[in-house]
C-alpha cells in the first residue's frame, strides 16, 4: 500500500520517543536563544531619576518614561539629578548615560536585534527549504549566542549595537526552521498540542530571566550566563534533519531510516519495505523544482494567504513585544511585572492547547486578538488619566489579560501558518511571515516613548483588524499538510 507523508507518521507514530527527542533538542536551543534574546528587556532598562538630595532641583519623587516631568531633566545640569536604583543595578542606559538627546539609543538597539531578525529569517527559511531545516538551525544556534556573550564584552555603545543585531540576524535563521523541523515529524492528532508545547521551553526561559535579573542586576553578567549555555549546542548534532523535507527532496532511503526509528519510539515494529510512497508523489519530487517565495503568489487564493498570515504575524510581534518591554517603564518592579507576564503567557498557551482544537484554528485566534485589543484599550485609557492610583489597573490590562490572549493568537498563528502553506514552500512561507513580525517588534520599542496612549492603542486597533482578517482564511483543523503548491 502506497502511502502519503501524513499516513507515513500517522502509521509510524503520531508522536512517540523518537519526536519526543528532537522536540527536547530544539527546546534546548529555544531555552537559551530566547534567554540572550529578551535579556535585552533589563540590560536596556531606563530607571526612573529623581533629584539629588540638596541641589538646585527642586522636584520630588521618581519619574519614568510617560511622566509629566520625565523630560524636565534634560533642562539641568547633569550633576542636578540622578538615576533613582538600587544599589549594583546597571544597564547601557546608567552606564553610558543614554538620556535626553541619546535616549533613543537603547531603544535603537533592541529594534536593530529585529531588523536583522527578517533578514536571517528570510535567508534561513530559503536556505532550509533547499539545503534542510538542520543545516540552519545549528549554526544560527550557536553564532547567536557567542554574538550575546561579545555584547556583554562592548566598551562603547556602538560594539553594544553591533552584536546585538548580528544576534538578531542568528536568532532569525534558526527560529522558523527549528520549529518546522519539529512539526514535519508531528502527526495530524499531536499538531496543536506540539504547536503549543514548543513554545514552554520560551517560558521558561522567561521565568528564569525574571529570576536572573532580580539575582544579577549587572547587564553584563547577566548577558554571560545567559549567553554561554547556548555554545554547547554542537553536542546535539546528532539530530535528523525534517522528515517531510526528506520527502519531498526524494531522499527516501533517509526518510524511510527515520520512520523506522520512529515507528520503534512509538512501539511499533516496521521495516523500510513497509514504507511505500505514492508513484505520483514521487514522479513529482524528482521532477518539481523546489518552491520559492513567488510560488507564495502563484493564485489569488495563495496571495490572500499570503498576505493576511503576514499582517497577522506583524501585529502579533508587536502587541507580544510591546507589552512585554513595557513590563519595565509601565511602573511597580519590573521584575515582578515581567515575571507576571511570562506566568500568564504560560496559562495562556495551556489553554490555547484545547481551544485550537475545540473551535478551530482561525475562530481562536480571530477571538483573542479581539479580546486582546478590548484589554490593550483599556490599558491605554488608563494610561492617559492615571493619576498614579491606577497602576493595578494597567498591570491586570496589560500585563495579564492583553498578554494572555495575544500568547494564545501568537502561538496559534505559528500553527496555522505552519498548515496553511505546502512543504515545498512552508520554510519560506514561515521565513517571510515572522521576517513581518519582526516588522512588528522593530516598531514596539519607538511606542513605548511618546505618548502615554501610544503603545496600547496602536496594539489595540491592530489587534482588532488582525482578528477580522483572520476569519477570511481557511480552516486547517485535522486536515492534512499538503506537500506541492
Amino acid at each position: 500500500m502506497t502511502l502519503t507523508s501524513d499516513q507515513a507518521v500517522e502509521k509510524a507514530g503520531s508522536f512517540g520517543w523518537y519526536q519526543l527527542r528532537v522536540f527536547a533538542v530544539i527546546s534546548y536551543a529555544k531555552i537559551f536563544c530566547s534567554c540572550v534574546l529578551m535579556v535585552m528587556t533589563f540590560s536596556t532598562a531606563e530607571p526612573p531619576w529623581q533629584c539629588v538630595a540638596n541641589s538646585s532641583c527642586n522636584f520630588t519623587g521618581t519619574f519614568k518614561p510617560g511622566d509629566a516631568n520625565y523630560e524636565k531633566r534634560c533642562l539641568m545640569a547633569r550633576d542636578q539629578w540622578e538615576f533613582a536604583i538600587d544599589a549594583g543595578f546597571d544597564s547601557i542606559v546608567t552606564e553610558w548615560d543614554l538620556v535626553c538627546s541619546k535616549s533613543m539609543y537603547a531603544t535603537i538597539a533592541n529594534s536593530i536585534t529585529f531588523i536583522l531578525w527578517i533578514f536571517g529569517a528570510m535567508a534561513g527559511s530559503i536556505i532550509g527549504d533547499k539545503f534542510g531545516r538542520k543545516i540552519v538551525v545549528f549554526p544560527c544556534v550557536i553564532f547567536a549566542s557567542l554574538c550575546g556573550l561579545a555584547s556583554a564584552f562592548a566598551n562603547k555603545y556602538w560594539v553594544f549595537a553591533l552584536f546585538r543585531a548580528l544576534l538578531g540576524a542568528g536568532i532569525g535563521g534558526y527560529s522558523i526552521c527549528s520549529f518546522v523541523l519539529v512539526m514535519e515529524y508531528i502527526g495530524i492528532r499531536h499538531r496543536s498540542i506540539v504547536g503549543f508545547c514548543v513554545f514552554y521551553p520560551w517560558i521558561l526561559a522567561l521565568f528564569m530571566l525574571a529570576l536572573l535579573g532580580y539575582l544579577i542586576p549587572s547587564w553584563r553578567t547577566l548577558s554571560i550566563i545567559t549567553s554561554a549555555p547556548g555554545l554547547l549546542f554542537f553536542v546535539f548534532w546528532f539530530t535528523p534533519d525534517s522528515l517531510r523535507w526528506y520527502l519531498v527532496k526524494g531522499k527516501f532511503d533517509d526518510a524511510k531510516k527515520v520512520l523506522v526509528d520512529v515507528a520503534k519510539g512509538c512501539g511499533n515494529n516496521y521495516t523500510k519495505q513497509d514504507f511505500e510512497f505514492e508513484e505520483e508523489h514521487t514522479f513529482n519530487i524528482e521532477h518539481e523544482r523546489l518552491g520559492d517565495i513567488r510560488d507564495l503568489f502563484h493564485s489569488r487564493s495563495m496571495a490572500h494567504r499570503t498576505l493576511v498570515s503576514w499582517y497577522c504575524w506583524l501585529v502579533s510581534g508587536l502587541v507580544y513585544y510591546g507589552i512585554s518591554l513595557s513590563s519595565t517603564t509601565i511602573g511597580g518592579d519590573m521584575y515582578l511585572n515581567f515575571f507576571l507576564s511570562a506566568l500568564f503567557e504560560g496559562i495562556g498557551m495551556a489553554i490555547g492547547i484545547p481551544l485550537l482544537d475545540r473551535f478551530g484554528r482561525k475562530k481562536t485566534i480571530a477571538a483573542s486578538m479581539c479580546v486582546a485589543a478590548l484589554a490593550a484599550i483599556v490599558a491605554a485609557l488608563l494610561s492617559q488619566y492615571d493619576d498614579g492610583t491606577m497602576l493595578v489597573g494597567k498591570i491586570i490590562s496589560a500585563m495579564v489579560i492583553a498578554k494572555f490572549f495575544v500568547t494564545i493568537a501568537f502561538d496559534g498563528v505559528y500553527v496555522y501558518s505552519s498548515e496553511l502553506f505546502p512543504t515545498v514552500v512552508r520554510n519560506t512561507a514561515m521565513g517571510t511571515s515572522t521576517s513581518a513580525a519582526r516588522i512588528g517588534s522593530f516598531a514596539a520599542p519607538f511606542t513605548q516613548k511618546v505618548h502615554p496612549m501610544m503603545p496600547f492603542g496602536i496594539m489595540a486597533l491592530n489587534a482588532l483588524i488582525c482578528g477580522i482578517l483572520c476569519m477570511t482564511l481557511p480552516e486547517t483543523k485535522d486536515k492534512p499538510l499538503p506537500d506541492t503548491v
